[in-house]
């Protein structure tokens, strides 16, 4: 019997596959050899199916991601696993999002909230984790972008060398002197 878990997968396949402007009711009911009537059994419109789809990213590549980073055992640790969150989920997948939000106003929501949760993470495990000669926002700004920029230049399998920067630049900024800091 199809589910809406059964929608929303295929509603991802879709995304991944073939981009965010194939995420239809008809296209989904085709992939599912369905009829359309079954999709709004499931979802009251697009808007609510759109609404579950992104719940669902924002919780796997989000919540579940940023609570196996948080048990890093150091800084450096935290940061690895922050940035593999780019190589071991569908990096695709983030770009098609990117690219709908772009045009969606629904979708950019999601997104906006899923940068700032990833964002306020990786800063405030930088303030927790660091040394006060550390620049803590300045890493975990520069964590995050390294994210994105991961998933979006296709480096995201360069996760190690990732890290390595990430942690060369902590030790950098534990010996530089910042005198314009009030």
């Amino acid at each position: 019997m199809l589910t809406r878990d059964h929608w929303i997968a295929a509603g991802f396949d879709t995304l991944d596959h073939e981009g965010y402007s194939a995420v239809s009711a008809e296209r989904l009911a085709r992939r599912l050899s369905v009829t359309r009537g079954s999709f709004y059994h499931h979802f009251r419109s697009r808007e609510d199916f759109v609404r579950a789809l992104l719940a669902q990213w924002e919780s796997d590549y989000t919540d579940r991601m940023l609570e196996y980073a948080a048990e890093g055992s150091s800084l450096e640790d935290v940061l690895t696993r922050y940035l593999a969150i780019a190589e071991e989920k569908r990096p695709g997948r983030e770009i098609a999002i990117r690219a709908w939000a772009r045009r969606d106003p629904l979708v950019a929501e999601y997104q906006s909230r899923v940068d700032n949760t990833r964002l306020s993470f990786a800063i405030s495990v930088c303030r927790s984790r660091s040394e006060a000669s550390v620049d803590a926002d300045l890493i975990g700004r520069l964590a995050h972008l390294c994210l994105i920029g991961g998933q979006q230049s296709g480096e995201r399998h360069r996760t190690a060398a990732f890290a390595h920067l990430a942690h060369e630049a902590l030790k950098l900024l534990r010996h530089a002197s910042f005198p314009n800091r009030t």
